[in-house]
């Protein structure tokens, strides 16, 4: 059965630029988030999963990455792991936490960790500039044979990014199944990922063994459109 209408299927990419903020220790980093614009949180606790870096670190954000590998902090690491900024209303509740997390844990300290010289965050803020690929999904099966495919990009727009454009929050994967007519106990399962704190390729991977094991071999793939 197919749906009533294909899957889009779009692409991203990050538009980055340098704010000339720079952090060396933790009270800079109390300071700038405090202060910088909002796009340099986003950046940071979100879009950063587009980096490279993040295949091989297991904290899915900058924040808690810089704070275990240049400052040596890995208890404030490990906390900021833990802020998940899409289980949060607005990029002011995501900075209140943040500042409350950092301020409490400088709370009663006679120093503040500091990082060797070369190793500060630069802070950098982004937009994104998605566009629509013309590949279009029609079948469950084909969303299937898709994903292993897909660039991350892709992924990164239609889980991560999704979840901040849809209301009530959720992924165009999930969805798509359910105007599809999917078993609602898939998209119950998609739903459940806890994308966050999976790199892009370990969110691959759990869509791809979700759909594995629901859908069943069907004939037309996918379609590319002209622009």
């Amino acid at each position: 059965m197919a749906a009533t209408e294909p899957f889009f299927l779009f692409d991203c990419s990050l538009a980055r630029y340098a704010v000339g903020r720079r952090c060396a220790n933790l009270r800079d980093l109390l300071e700038a988030v405090r202060a910088v614009p909002d796009m340099v949180l986003e950046h940071h606790m979100m879009r950063c999963a587009l980096d490279d870096h993040f295949e091989l670190y297991e904290f899915p954000n900058d924040l808690a990455r810089w704070c275990w590998e240049a400052l040596g902090d890995h208890m404030l690491a490990e906390e900021l792991s833990l802020i998940d900024p899409y289980s949060l209303p607005s990029i002011a509740a995501v900075r209140a936490n943040l500042v409350n997390l950092v301020e409490e844990h400088l709370w009663g300290k006679d120093h503040a960790y500091a990082c060797r010289p070369g190793l500060e965050l630069h802070c950098v803020g982004s937009r994104l500039v998605a566009y629509d690929t013309g590949e279009r999904i029609l079948t469950m099966a084909a969303l299937a044979e898709a994903l292993p495919r897909l660039p991350r990009r892709s992924i990164f727009y239609h889980v991560h990014e999704a979840h901040r454009r849809r209301k009530p929050p959720s992924d165009d994967f999930s969805a798509w199944l359910e105007s599809y007519g999917a078993d609602p106990e898939l998209v119950a399962r998609l739903r459940r990922i806890n994308f966050y704190s999976l790199n892009i390729n370990q969110l691959r991977n759990e869509l791809i063994d979700a759909l594995r094991q629901h859908h069943k071999p069907e004939s037309q793939a996918s379609l590319r459109v002209s622009a």
